[in-house]
């Protein structure tokens, strides 16, 4: 059984007063759900949520508890964490405190990412590449600016001035993709990536 499954019997059985436990299944859904944008997002947590609820009904029938009941305050305060989790409007620097997670929990190269619409109108074409180069195992690391490496990929971003620097690995040789202005800090990593190939 899941973990939102374990979660929801123990909603019911507490008599459900408790809003903190709802408000933290319903972060659960939404904290896996940033990588998916808006109604989709929402379908696929009320899905998850119906699903939960099923299973809660098999266990809590003997009692007399019906879990059906519940599923749609669930499901509204799951929809109102996913609607503040999904706001692209969130600042560059506030990316500054996921240092160490990877690309995928935090949702980094996603339609809700702050730097999304920069990386789109840097990248073009090849924004689908970086995103495969790059996958969901890279980790978010900081020196100077923020930055992620891949399989034959580099994320630098410097979110103090929302500027982005990229590097893809074509035919063995990089392909450098920048914001306008002036250049931004390359970390010690990914310049040692770049001597490499030369």
């Amino acid at each position: 059984m899941s973990r939102i499954s374990w979660c929801l019997p123990v909603l019911l059985v507490a008599g459900l007063s408790a809003c903190d436990q709802g408000a933290q299944l319903a972060q659960q859904a939404a904290s896996s759900a940033l990588a998916i944008v808006g109604d989709e997002v929402k379908t696929q947590a009320n899905a998850v949520i119906e699903q939960t609820v099923g299973e809660a009904n098999q266990v809590l029938a003997p009692l007399g508890i019906d879990a059906s009941q519940v599923a749609g305050a669930i499901k509204q305060t799951t929809g109102v964490v996913i609607n503040q989790a999904l706001k692209p409007s969130s600042e560059w620097q506030q990316l500054n405190d996921y240092t160490g997670k990877t690309i995928a929990e935090i949702g980094l190269l996603t339609a809700v990412s702050p730097i999304h619409a920069e990386l789109q109108a840097v990248l073009g074409n090849d924004f689908a590449a970086l995103n495969a180069a790059l996958a969901g195992s890279s980790i978010l690391k900081q020196e100077k600016v923020l930055y992620v490496i891949g399989q034959g990929s580099w994320l630098a971003i410097d979110s103090a001035n929302r500027k982005l620097d990229v590097g893809l690995l074509k035919n063995g040789k990089w392909q450098i993709y920048s914001s306008k202005g002036e250049a931004i800090y390359r970390p010690s990593d990914i310049s040692a990536m770049l001597a490499k190939s030369k």
